[in-house]
């Protein structure tokens, strides 16, 4: 039986403070995405027009998401403003169903040439368009206008590139997220090839929410992981806040229920958290442990410590010294 030489304990909220990392820089995801901005530039560069505007503008679009992105970009309307604009359109039409999707989007138009050629007429003709002016008030549509020079546009590399980072911001920025999800699942990698233990990600129903790290199971979860990592502010984290209390408030209920000893760990980091104090006090209070990037090493002493030793399946559960 081995001896480990401390006890993982929870780091006060100053001491968590002073270990965040604001902005945090992982060079293989710049590497990805500088070549796909750089794919999708290419892509972009090597389109060929043809003599007729509209008919141009709609063969570009429906070459996909990326090429629609940047034409939405170009015209100063993003994806989600564009796509409650179609919603109102159809609402107007008796078309009351979900919103369309991009994919769902793209597809109409290659499909049904009168609806392509309104979608193409609504970027041509921009502020001037009867539907833009129906359903887009007139704040944000003095700024909605796709130039005529856009196929030029699209060939100058620096402008083009710029116009495709804005567009991949948001992917970019949850794939940062889920890449720091990931530094979590690679401090258990040891604990799995060494003890057998096992984690999951998904539905919970004992929280009624999706967990990212779940350990062992999802069914029987005796540690329960969320990972958050993000350099903007916005409403949502104190949405995000606000569920996060409301977990860890269920789970504390059934460890007390059923006499199971449960723990909620939060890994939290990023610009955007730290901006919110008042919402970053209470995740770190409404958990067992929180750690950031630099302290995620304790990950693997605070699963040693909790979870019950019948799912130590390899090698016996050390023992934690306290």
């Amino acid at each position: 039986m081995s001896i480990l030489p401390s006890s993982p304990t929870k780091l006060n909220y100053q001491e968590f403070i002073k270990t965040c990392t604001p902005l945090y820089k992982i060079p293989s995801l710049e590497k990805e995405y500088a070549q796909k901005v750089d794919s999708i530039a290419n892509a972009l560069r090597d389109f060929q027009p043809s003599i007729d505007p509209e008919e141009t503008l709609i063969n570009f679009i429906i070459l996909g998401r990326d090429f629609l992105g940047t034409i939405l970009s170009l015209a100063n309307l993003s994806q989600e403003k564009f796509m409650r604009i179609l919603t109102a359109q159809r609402f107007a039409k008796g078309d009351y169903g979900t919103e369309w999707n991009v994919d769902t989007l793209l597809r109409k138009i290659r499909s049904d040439k009168i609806f392509a050629k309104e979608i193409a007429a609504l970027f041509i003709e921009g502020k001037n368009n009867a539907l833009l002016r129906a359903h887009v008030s007139d704040f944000y549509l003095e700024n909605v206008e796709l130039p005529n020079n856009w196929q030029s546009v699209i060939r100058d590399e620096k402008v083009v590139k710029n116009f495709i980072r804005k567009k991949l911001n948001g992917e970019y920025n949850n794939a940062k997220g889920r890449a720091i999800e990931s530094l979590a699942e690679l401090q258990l990698q040891p604990l799995v090839s060494a003890y057998g233990i096992t984690h999951q990600h998904g539905q919970v129903a004992l929280v009624r929410k999706e967990v990212d790290i779940a350990i062992p199971t999802l069914i029987n979860p005796y540690i329960m992981i969320m990972s958050s990592y993000t350099e903007t502010t916005a409403s949502g984290l104190t949405q995000r806040t606000n569920e996060q209390h409301a977990m860890y408030e269920k789970i504390k209920a059934a460890n007390e229920s059923d006499g199971q000893h449960r723990i909620f760990v939060n890994i939290l980091d990023g610009a955007g958290w730290l901006a919110r104090r008042s919402d970053l006090k209470k995740l770190y209070e409404d958990c067992d442990y929180i750690l950031n990037i630099n302290t995620l090493a304790q990950l693997p002493s605070i699963v040693r410590k909790h979870l019950p030793e019948e799912f130590f399946t390899n090698l016996p559960r050390p023992v934690v010294q306290s």
